[in-house]
């Protein structure tokens, strides 16, 4: 007796430790499950409420119908109306039960919980099969019912209880189900949605398992009609009804061939109506008269940057706290929770107006569609001239936020191709594609500058490789066989140039040249720098992918505008890249921060080398000058992509001002030849400017004109573009001389070995002869 009073004593110090550790158990936020979660602006203005999978539609206990109320109670939580919170009866059991599982090692803690409990599991706690979680469930529990009525208690838990499919809550179910309101539910649809509950997926009508085998729901069904027989919800003569008409759609198959045919003859002859045929045969496939109905809209105010919000707080939620997917549901949908997001509204919604104006975009393509004629097996096409596509995202890169992200031109439809965004959880609706010549101060460039390789003063040479000299560097950049490679945009070749010229220009030969300049170790050196700049690559990249910007494989590899915005910024931001950040803070619906987010930044280039290619961009804007509508300052590169025709799919510019970075992409889903509209030309990548130069002045309306500082560390000097060594007077005289920034002590320090200067050869001035001098008197010769 005394080993077991102790046993005891000792076991409830336990149970009582656990429970002082259990949550307070806040009314607001238990009876705060009909409150949607929402998305503010970076003003703080509600730009969107949150959609989640489970959609529901709040509604008072008096207004769903007495049939859904006794279904629920009675499989559910029978004592409901009797018990405090806690129906020790069914506890005891479920915990003997668990008992035994640990023992064969079937475990299983289910079955047990009321109806109060169930919502605070959902609210409060997490889903782990522990003893500390029940223990904590059932004081708490006791905590509410202290709290709360009893239809509050019911009404909160029937308006949140997932259901299956997207419906959260019995109207839902109701709509989604049976296209009723829940008060007009009969008594068998009220138990199949009640028998949902212990496995919704499982139980779902519209599955393609239920679809083939109804039995399994059926039967679920008629367990709860048995539950509400056993609680006197319905009379034996109603169960018997009721079972028999879930029972008909499990009868013999050659048996339901013959009850159609019966019920096809009984229509025939006028002995039923053709709407109870229509039902009758309905329920010989399922037993229960379905009518699927879609009980929501999936479409946000801000498609394209509200999805990606909760794309990031989610990972984020995972990452930082803890949680599971199902309990990241739980607490979109259920918990209030309030996200402050970065968006400038103004500017979004500009912005999608700009790309929505075809006029900005003028590029069109030729969509090409292959038909079968099913008659003759002939194949057939058809060519359809068509809109480009266009997508575009800002960033203030100094705090990371993303300001604008437009995934496409148009927003009107729920959940398509965000062309601006991409995550490993943000499913198939999310883009990577090749970046294009964009890729070259990322990949090439900054990391040849950074490693030392090259300066601005470094000689270049823009001439394609050639087979019988450069067939090493073709070799390993996978041209093997081809005489000459890479091509320019514009097939002309200058010869020896600049570095600054190479970049303005996008010669193609210099950026390979530079890149194989990087070493043997070259491909890891530039894989390692675009991927600190945010771009993405498979296991295997090629070359091509840092040199020119293409990618394997679309949406496996690549970039995209917020990617390429983010990247940019590093050339404003001291050769710092911030991580773009969609939110600052997540706070739950008592005030209470869950989340706060503050970017993650690293040094990617120093200082001097980011600003090197920052004044060395800003030359390239007098090639796209429409991508500087004001005064303000701005710097960027262009890009361009080409198909397996080798012909220009999709355009690309990328680039920044002392305030913002950004980037525009147009093109088509799929690589068709992109053309200038209206004609059979190529689109050339000066297309981008007009949507961007536009964005971009509005959202620099109101700020203080100013550039970028140079930092110091920084010195101008001459050299010869030929050699890159310090110019001599042949070097002047040859027009081979040129000057840029160099970060000090990088500046050339040898004379050009290239020009050598010979002073001009100058022959003598030829003497005069000696004349005699005249004298009064004296004639001279004159004799």
């Amino acid at each position: 007796m005394i080993i077991t009073m102790v046993g005891a004593l000792y076991v409830a110090k336990i149970v009582l430790d656990i429970a002082e550790e259990a949550p307070e158990v806040s009314i607001n936020r238990f009876l705060s499950l009909s409150e949607p979660s929402i998305v503010l602006d970076d003003e703080g203005n509600q730009m969107d409420l949150i959609h989640t999978d489970e959609v529901r539609f709040p509604i008072a206990l008096e207004d769903m119908g007495q049939n859904i109320i006794d279904a629920f109670i009675s499989i559910e939580d029978e004592r409901f109306e009797k018990h405090k919170g806690v129906d020790y009866r069914r506890t005891i059991g479920v915990t003997l039960r668990d008992i035994v599982g640990q023992i064969t090692g079937n475990r299983d803690m289910q079955g047990g919980s009321t109806l109060t409990q169930q919502i605070i599991k959902n609210t409060f706690l997490t889903r782990e099969q522990k003893y500390e979680r029940k223990i904590k469930e059932i004081f708490m529990a006791l905590r509410a019912e202290k709290m709360l009525t009893k239809d509050q208690i019911l009404e909160t838990y029937l308006n949140s209880i997932f259901l299956g499919g997207r419906a959260n809550g019995v109207e839902a179910a109701a709509r989604q189900y049976f296209n009723k309101s829940s008060k007009d539910l009969t008594v068998i649809e009220a138990a199949y949605i009640a028998g949902t509950t212990q496995s919704p997926t499982n139980y779902y009508a519209f599955s393609q398992s239920s679809t083939a085998n109804p039995e399994k729901y059926i039967n679920r069904t008629k367990l709860v009609l048995n539950a509400m027989r056993d609680n006197k919800k319905i009379t034996e003569e109603e169960h018997a009804q009721y079972t028999e008409q879930l029972n008909s759609a499990l009868i013999d198959p050659d048996d339901k061939i013959a009850k159609s045919e019966e019920l096809r003859l009984k229509v025939e002859s006028g002995e039923i109506t053709e709407e109870e045929y229509n039902f009758q045969t309905d329920v010989l496939e399922t037993g229960i008269v379905f009518n699927q109905t879609s009980i929501v809209s999936d479409k946000y105010n801000y498609e394209y940057f509200t999805r990606p919000v909760l794309d990031q707080v989610k990972a984020d939620l995972k990452a930082v706290k803890g949680y599971t997917d199902e309990e990241i549901n739980q607490l979109i949908a259920y918990g209030g929770l309030i996200i402050h997001s970065t968006m400038d509204r103004g500017a979004q919604e500009y912005a999608q107006s700009v790309l929505s104006d075809f006029s900005n975009i003028n590029a069109e393509f030729d969509e090409v569609r292959k038909k079968i004629d099913k008659a003759t097996g002939l194949e057939s096409e058809t060519i359809t001239r068509k809109e480009a596509e266009a997508a575009f995202s800002a960033v203030d890169y100094k705090t990371g936020q993303v300001k604008v992200l437009v995934g496409g031109r148009d927003d009107s439809k729920p959940n398509g191709y965000n062309r601006s965004y991409y995550s490993d959880t943000f499913g198939p609706t999310g883009v990577l594609r090749g970046v294009g010549s964009t890729t070259k101060p990322l990949t090439v460039y900054g990391p040849a500058l950074e490693q030392g390789v090259i300066t601005l003063g470094t000689a270049a040479l823009d001439e394609m490789l050639l087979q019988s000299e450069d067939r090493q560097i073709l070799v390993e950049l996978g041209n093997p066989t081809g005489n000459k490679w890479p091509q320019n945009y514009f097939p002309r070749y200058s010869g020896p140039t600049t570095i600054r010229k190479s970049i303005v220009n996008s010669f193609n030969t210099v950026s390979v040249r530079t890149y194989y300049s990087l070493g043997p170790d070259r491909n890891n050196i530039a894989k390692s720098y675009g991927e600190k700049f945010g771009l993405i690559y498979n296991d295997n990249p090629v070359t091509v992918n840092f040199t020119l910007g293409n990618n394997q494989v679309m949406n496996k590899d690549g970039g995209n505008p917020l990617i390429l915005a983010g990247a940019y910024g590093a050339f404003g931001n001291s050769g710092v890249v911030t991580e773009n950040i969609l939110y600052t803070k997540v706070t739950d619906s008592e005030g209470a921060v869950l989340l706060e987010k503050n970017p993650s930044s690293s040094q990617v280039l120093s200082p001097q080398n980011a600003y090197l290619l920052y004044d060395v961009m800003k030359d390239i804007i007098k090639n796209v000058p429409r991508t500087q509508l004001g005064r303000m300052p701005m710097a960027g590169k262009t890009g361009t992509n080409s198909n397996g025709d080798q012909k220009t799919s999709e355009i690309w510019f990328a680039g920044l001002s002392p305030y913002y970075s950004a980037s525009i992409w147009i093109g088509g889903d799929t690589p068709y030849t992109l053309y200038q509209k209206g004609t059979t030309n190529s689109a050339p990548s000066s297309l981008t400017q007009d949507a961007y130069g536009k964005i971009m002045e509005y959202l620099h309306e109101g700020l203080e004109v100013k550039d970028i500082a140079r930092p110091s560390g920084l010195t101008t000097a001459s050299f010869c573009f030929v050699s890159g060594g310090i110019p001599n007077e042949q070097c002047y005289i040859e027009n081979t001389v040129a000057s840029d920034l160099f970060v000090s002590g990088t500046q050339p320090k040898q004379v050009c070995t290239v020009h050598t200067y010979e002073p001009p050869v100058i022959d003598p001035i030829p003497e005069e002869p000696e004349t005699p001098v005249q004298t009064p008197g004296n004639p001279g010769n004159g004799n």
